[in-house]
């Protein structure tokens, strides 16, 4: 039996990890077994042929399929189908197939003196894949043709019921669809008062060919049934005066449920595009569902102060338009503190790492070192000045990303 040694009275600090999982503590290293992974040491079990090792300090290795589990400090290596557990500090990797494609969360520690410490996600934290109406009946819908789907929004505060709860969008199929291929999705909102399938520059050119396109459609409410009673009708309830609980959230995701089920898509390359309201929306869901979105593009439009936490993850461009400040209760939401936001959820550069041009705009600085960058492209012009950009620009810039 190997022996340990204390190296330090640091290293006798108790915690408690709450990973769903046994807490292993250890010391030195663990063995591998031929099959199963060896017990826990200061570095974790080594990997077993199928089974991962045990978790010490910093989390076990994968075996041939199964994640390690976590350590108190790191997160177990990811199997070949099943991501690792997580740590305290740190998440566990992602693993390579289906259901290792979310990385683990980071523990919660709880340490002698109550204080605690959440860590990081894993990576691989965002949905990617097929989506589960592949290889199913190609749907029927005309090609090319705005088709029109109303859904009944659930699980949303009562205070946005019921003129929140009816809702519809807009899908079209791209013009030479092939039901065996997957998808990349644009979701599209446009400004205030839009009640049909207005269209946009997404539904021009090449776009017509490469992406399945949702129009979004904000509620039809007016006057005292808008929440709160002074924001604008018709406009997305996530804009100037909406709320971290806004009805557009849940919308959203009742939305990209049904296209799922309904549609072959990429559920990797997922994005949220709008000009004026709409682009109040797509900070809002870009902030919201950072984890589910790979990109947001904004026209004219910036962030609600009551946002809640911003959960990172979509690669975000800007058009500010007539939009860089905006000050509302005494707080500026405008699209330049939106930029920043998104800046420190990403954890980008704070100063811009190069100048570049995305489609037909010009100058775009990018605040990069990060693997979500966040670009500002201020093509000039006034209010909603980046809808003859925002198709183009934005496509360019999100066929960067990995």
């Amino acid at each position: 039996m190997p022996q340990c040694r204390v190296a330090s009275a640091r290293s006798l600090v108790l915690m408690t990890i709450s990973v769903g999982a046994l807490s292993v503590f250890g010391c030195s290293s663990g063995g591998s077994g031929t099959p199963i992974g060896g017990t826990a040491g200061n570095s974790g079990g080594s990997a077993g042929a199928t089974t991962a090792g045990a978790a010490g300090d910093s989390g076990g290795s994968a075996g041939a399929s199964t994640g390690g589990s976590a350590g108190s400090q790191g997160g177990g290596s990811a199997g070949a189908s099943t991501g690792g557990s997580a740590g305290a500090s740190t998440g566990g990797a992602a693993g390579a197939g289906t259901a290792g494609m979310s990385g683990g969360a980071g523990a919660t520690v709880v340490a002698p003196d109550g204080g605690t410490m959440t860590g990081t996600a894993g990576s691989g934290g965002r949905p990617s894949g097929p989506s589960a109406a592949c290889g199913k009946d190609a749907p029927t819908d005309p090609i090319g043709k705005a088709v029109m789907h109303n859904l009944m929004v659930t699980n949303i505060a009562s205070k946005y019921m019921p003129a929140y709860v009816s809702r519809y969008y807009y899908t079209t199929l791209p013009t030479m669809f092939d039901p065996t291929k997957q998808y990349p999705v644009v979701f599209y909102g446009q400004g205030c008062g839009q009640t049909g399938s207005e269209g946009s520059s997404w539904t021009s050119g090449h776009f017509l060919t490469d992406v399945f396109y949702v129009q979004l459609i904000p509620a039809t409410v007016t006057g005292a049934t808008v929440v709160p009673s002074d924001g604008s009708p018709g406009c997305f309830q996530a804009g100037k005066q909406g709320g971290a609980d806004s009805p557009d959230g849940p919308y959203f995701d009742q939305v990209l449920a049904q296209i799922e089920q309904t549609y072959c898509i990429d559920t990797g390359k997922l994005y949220v595009s709008g000009s004026s309201s709409g682009a109040w929306l797509s900070n809002y869901l870009a902030c919201a569902r950072g984890n589910v979105l790979r990109g947001a593009t904004a026209d004219s439009g910036g962030l609600q102060h009551d946002h809640g936490t911003c959960t990172g993850g979509a690669a975000i461009m800007e058009m500010p338009g007539d939009s860089t400040s905006s000050i509302v209760g005494g707080f500026d939401i405008g699209v330049g503190p939106a930029r920043d936001t998104f800046i420190a959820a990403n954890g980008c550069s704070t100063t811009p790492t190069s100048t570049m041009a995305f489609g037909n705009a010009n100058g775009c600085m990018v605040y990069g070192n990060c693997t979500s960058p966040v670009v500002w492209c201020n093509v000039g012009g006034g209010h909603q000045s980046g809808q003859g950009f925002i198709a183009d620009s934005s496509w360019a810039f999100w066929m960067t990303l990995q």
